[in-house]
């Protein structure tokens, strides 16, 4: 696995997550053996290092928890990352990559999406799903695979079958948003072929989700010449594709905008730009800049103050939805709400939040309330928009 500079790694923690490995070819066609684990304890922080920071870092990170979970479960293994995450930086930039690898082989050892879901959880970004969804579209042999091109029929197939309908919309999105990072690479990065099949759900909610992750994917995707994307063009490609794509797609590009090299004015200038879709670039500048809030930025909130009226709610939309994707809780979103100057500001932030948590994660009011207090100092507004 190729690794990204720091500005990139960085953009990685943003919004629900997640971009997916890039998957190189297997050891074995290098003519290269990646060694597996001797025990099957739980593997050490250096031991995942290692592993991301080699370039068949897909199947190394696979084999280490091949033989982790013989012995341990997916909870966990997970536990085991959240620990560490918590106390290293670099890791906890970093992690999605490595609970994608729980994923993977949770789903290998379960069988069916719905069971290897009720056994990952939220922890960084949610990645557990998403490895369970490349496991299921790619197969047992996923590395020999890499040369497999399926049809555009295929995919279809699989997608239709792929994310259970009756399920939490919380863990339903975790799948189809998973589902599109996973077609554009079995796709081979063919951005049109994927929002095709992204086409073939049967609700607009469904098929945005899969859009949101083929959008993510083409965006983060860690080899640079396989995106479709523009080295001058700002707006490419949402400002060439159909209009039923450009929403989902705004939602990603400002994450492209940054690392073409403009600054946080300058995006807010530049998602003016983008017409009717200008309040998605905003909330994907939100979305950006939650990775400051995680890292302990106090000045976020006043990032979002520099736009006005629709733009500054979509920004603080962008921030605390993303905040809230990444531990299903307030920890994060609450502390920022209460860092806005004004109080209409802070008002707006904690109404988003509560809603937000109430529908998506369907928290009683009582227990957000609880969470106003657990996080914040001054939690009487909190509590009083989350009961209402």
């Amino acid at each position: 696995m190729k690794r990204c500079d720091a500005r990139i790694l960085k953009l990685l923690l943003a919004w629900l997550i997640t971009a997916s490995l890039h998957w190189p070819v297997s050891a074995q066609e290098a003519g290269q053996s990646v060694a597996p684990p001797a025990t099957s304890t739980l593997p050490s922080r250096q031991a995942i290092k290692d592993c991301l920071n080699t370039a068949r870092g897909a199947e190394c990170l696979d084999q280490l928890f091949r033989q982790t979970l013989k012995d341990h479960s997916t909870v966990e293994a997970l536990g085991l990352i959240a620990r560490l995450e918590a106390e290293d930086p670099e890791l906890r930039r970093d992690c999605h990559p490595v609970v994608h690898a729980i994923g993977r082989e949770t789903y290998r050892i379960k069988g069916n999406i719905h069971d290897s879901f009720l056994a990952c959880d939220q922890t960084c970004h949610s990645g557990c799903y998403h490895g369970s969804v490349d496991r299921f579209l790619r197969g047992e042999k996923i590395y020999a695979q890499i040369d497999k091109h399926p049809s555009t029929a295929e995919l279809k197939q699989k997608t239709a079958i792929a994310c259970d309908p009756k399920v939490p919309y919380r863990f339903r999105f975790q799948c189809l948003h998973g589902l599109g990072h996973a077609l554009l690479f079995f796709s081979r990065y063919q951005l049109a072929q994927s929002l095709e099949v992204c086409d073939s759900l049967p609700e607009e909610w469904s098929r945005n989700s899969c859009y949101g992750g083929v959008f993510m994917e083409n965006v983060f995707n860690a080899t640079p010449e396989t995106r479709d994307l523009s080295p001058t063009d700002y707006h490419y490609p949402c400002d060439k594709l159909a209009t039923q794509y450009r929403g989902e797609c705004y939602v990603m590009q400002t994450s492209r905008m940054t690392e073409m090299g403009l600054g946080t004015e300058a995006i807010f200038k530049e998602c003016e730009n983008a017409g009717e879709f200008r309040e998605q670039c905003m909330l994907s500048i939100g979305r950006d800049l939650s990775n400051d809030v995680r890292f302990g930025d106090t000045a976020t909130a006043q990032k979002c103050e520099l736009v006005n009226g629709a733009g500054r709610r979509a920004c603080i939309r962008g921030v605390v939805y993303a905040l809230i994707d990444n531990t299903w809780d307030g920890r994060y979103a609450l502390p920022f709400c209460a860092a806005f100057s004004q109080e209409s500001d802070q008002s707006a932030c904690f109404e988003l939040s509560a809603q937000y948590l109430k529908g998506t994660f369907e928290k009683p009011p009582a227990e957000i309330s609880q969470e106003c207090s657990r996080y914040l100092s001054r939690p009487a507004r909190c509590a009083d928009l989350a009961t209402h």
